[in-house]
């Protein structure tokens, strides 16, 4: 018996062996095969990937609109390197039907430049793809593994080669930077498990929120505050695959948020909702950010646990009970059971910024609010308190202290000035409202009509905004005719689908139908 037990122990113990033998080489062959994509994500915020086959670039010659939005220096700097690379036999032999990574990333003198990055295939060496390419290209001086190639008369581009990974840019600090893999990245770890999920797509996007503050300060003049502050903790991964469209620019996919104390986590595996608080904003309207949920009292469970995260709990509990004290309003007696399913904040385009509720019944309200509000006129209050609407509503309410409102068809509108609110109340009475103008309507028919997040940008309304925000060189970008002057929307919509969130994001320009046609159907 003994001699048995003996025997299975060493045939279990080979086993394992030869086991963990297997897994282990078969963990470094993945890793191998995993290099260009260590390279392309090194620093990345933004990381676009295709196939290298004819059937991708015979689609993408028709995609002018990407072309466009991409800019005409960059959409011909791409055509260049493609004739040099791509429509060479004596390269194109190592890389066909490979992964190509175009990484965006900050260079120097802030700017925004692409790494161009490809495996070459396991079949060939990296030796012989070096030998072949003696007679085209040039070392670096001083630089091991870095190659320089003359693609026209005015154009050089640095070539990196070095464990089967070919790296192209414009930019030496790029070349130098790929050849820098860390192993543990958690945007290459993610792109990788999203990859097991979303096989035989032609062309995705990835997005590292991580890396947006390095991308950001490149472009905007000034330092990363305001609007613009959610990026420097926007821990979250989003994988987007091209919809090919010659009418609009629409990716699809999924958002993940990462860290617990995200707001944005609140949203999570809730319902989605059908939104229609966006139909009382002023035509004026350059940006907003929707929030829906599907019942208050559900979703002030999950605004608690953020509160505790964000160590807010014991300020929450000291407000409400110094509200009770000094003015007899038991705030839980209105908020939790007065409050809808949705709320937004908006900015217009003079930079005003505002945020509206919507309330079950918005009369009732009024009149629980009176003794913790006073009159700044018939309409428009102001709260005498900081942090109620913060309290109940959390980090969108964040800089709306103590704001002045109005209640009107059980919208509560507010901002930080009573000015502010009068020239909402202007446009609404007026019936002057986004929802009116057709560039907005047709940008909404894009997409579905129920979501629980939605980012938006009206990008004519924005002009000033940008103007102020930008560096010159992106906001003429924006403006040329060339680059992003014809689309009028942006739109970041998100939908609640368990740990993640179904995505659509879409660039829209919308034409103007032609009476000529109408007559013509007549």
């Amino acid at each position: 018996m003994r001699k048995i037990i003996i025997l299975v122990s060493v045939l279990l113990l080979g086993v394992a062996s030869m086991s963990y033998l297997y897994f282990s080489k078969l963990g470094i062959e993945n890793d191998a095969k995993d290099l260009a994509l260590q390279s392309a994500t090194n620093n990345a915020a933004i990381l676009f990937s295709f196939q290298n086959d004819k059937a991708f670039y015979e689609i993408m010659a028709g995609q002018s609109l990407l072309q466009q939005a991409i800019g005409e220096e960059k959409t011909n700097l791409l055509k260049q390197l493609k004739e040099s690379f791509i429509n060479k036999k004596l390269i194109n032999n190592f890389v066909q039907d490979q992964e190509i990574y175009i990484s965006l990333l900050p260079d120097t003198n802030q700017t925004l430049n692409f790494l161009i990055t490809v495996q070459i295939r396991s079949d060939q060496e990296l030796i012989n793809f070096q030998n072949k390419l003696q007679s085209i290209v040039k070392p670096v001086v001083k630089e091991k593994n870095i190659y320089t190639l003359q693609v026209n008369d005015s154009l050089n581009v640095f070539l990196g080669m070095q464990h089967q990974v070919l790296t192209v840019s414009t930019s030496l600090k790029l070349i130098k930077n790929a050849a820098i893999r860390l192993n543990d990245n958690p945007f290459t770890a993610y792109i990788k498990e999203s990859r097991l999920l979303n096989k035989n797509i032609l062309a995705q996007l990835y997005i590292n929120f991580n890396q947006a503050p390095l991308l950001l300060k490149n472009i905007i003049a000034g330092s990363i505050n305001g609007e613009m502050a959610l990026f420097k903790t926007q821990n979250s991964f989003a994988t987007l695959n091209y919809n090919f469209s010659k009418e609009k620019i629409l990716f699809n996919g999924n958002t993940e948020i990462k860290s617990a104390d995200n707001y944005l986590k609140l949203f999570e595996q809730i319902p989605v909702q059908s939104i229609n608080i966006q139909n009382i904003i002023p035509d004026r309207t350059a940006s907003y950010t929707i929030y829906a949920y599907d019942n208050y009292q559900s979703w002030q469970q999950k605004l608690a646990r953020w509160q505790t995260l964000k160590n807010l709990t014991d300020k929450r509990n000291v407000l409400i009970k110094k509200v009770k004290t000094e003015y007899r309003t038991d705030l839980n007696a209105i908020f939790p059971l007065y409050l809808k399913n949705q709320f937004i904040t908006f900015q217009l385009n003079t930079g005003e910024k505002l945020a509206a509720i919507s309330l079950i019944n918005g009369e009732k309200v009024k009149q629980l609010l009176f003794d913790v509000s006073e009159d700044y006129s018939e309409e428009i209050k102001h709260f005498k308190t900081a942090d109620i609407l913060f309290t109940y509503l959390g980090e969108p309410f964040k800089n709306f202290v103590k704001p002045y409102y109005v209640i009107i068809d059980n919208q509560f509108v507010i901002a930080n000035n009573a000015s502010t609110v009068q020239s909402f109340l202007n446009s609404y009475k007026n019936n002057k409202l986004l929802i009116q103008e057709p560039a907005y309507l047709d940008a909404l028919n894009q997409l579905p009509n129920t979501s629980n997040i939605g980012f938006y940008i009206n990008l004519k309304n924005a002009k000033n905004i940008f103007r102020s925000q930008l560096l010159l060189k992106y906001y003429q970008h924006l403006q040329a005719d060339s680059g992003w002057k014809e689309f009028d929307s942006f739109y970041y919509q998100m939908s609640a689908d368990q740990n993640k969130f179904i995505t659509n994001m879409l660039l829209n320009k919308y034409i103007k139908p032609n009476p000529s046609d109408s007559a013509s159907t007549r």
